[in-house]
């Protein structure tokens, strides 16, 4: 466990914030895509709850997480509703499976689904600062263009380093986005490039794992090269 105090909170879009977390006593390791418990007493009462960090965990000294609001979770409600700036916090370590490394492979494809992309985005800023060597394309599905997440550094990232790619989807478009719209499908999943030794990642809603990996088995991606985490 990590005490942390809370350095940093941003609206990010009508629904997420974002929050810096910078640790007591680093270095704090984690993988890219791994998420933390974070504790807060709440009422008198310890709450935990459960967020995938966004952060590069080339940065050890402090982490980095976009939560979407809740009027059901505590925790998420506390975060949004009630935390300042100078608050402390404890964190668990950096848990789960979701993760890549570099040995895993030098092609991904990063597929997730509103505030799904949070892992991902953890993932791509990694691959930006420490593995050039990787490929790396973000397919990103969102309901709205203002609740595209980090929009301004997934565009200057691809700008910046070109083995960094994205294709963004909007389900709900309005008359000021010009680019793709819709849901996912085979056609914007092969835009993405496919080949032999790319590893799929996908995060978000239930429904919309199960309906990628079934495109992907369909375009004849092996079940192996498909990491998933759904997010109920």
């Amino acid at each position: 466990m990590f005490n942390a105090i809370i350095t940093h909170i941003q609206q990010e879009t009508p629904s997420v914030k974002s929050f810096r977390l910078d640790v007591d006593t680093p270095p704090f390791h984690f993988l890219a895509g791994q998420w933390i418990d974070l504790y807060v007493e709440i009422d008198g009462a310890i709450q935990v709850g459960g967020y995938s960090m966004t952060s590069s965990p080339v940065i050890t000294d402090s982490l980095e997480l976009a939560i979407k609001a809740s009027t059901r979770h505590p925790v998420t409600q506390w975060l949004h509703e009630h935390a300042k700036i100078g608050d402390r916090v404890r964190i668990s370590s950096g848990q789960g499976v979701f993760v890549y490394q570099p040995e895993m492979s030098q092609r991904v494809v990063l597929v997730g689904a509103g505030v799904g992309v949070t892992p991902l985005i953890s993932i791509f800023r990694y691959i930006a600062d420490a593995v050039p060597g990787t490929e790396a394309t973000l397919v990103y599905s969102i309901p709205s263009p203002d609740e595209f997440l980090f929009r301004n550094e997934i565009e200057q990232l691809i700008r910046l380093h070109p083995n960094l790619h994205s294709v963004v989807t909007v389900t709900q478009p309005d008359n000021n986005w010009h680019g793709r719209t819709g849901r996912m499908d085979s056609n914007l999943l092969e835009s993405a490039g496919m080949s032999r030794d790319t590893l799929y990642y996908l995060c978000g809603p239930p429904g919309m794992v199960e309906d990628v990996s079934s495109i992907l088995v369909s375009l004849a991606v092996p079940a192996s090269r498909i990491i998933f985490e759904k997010w109920w």
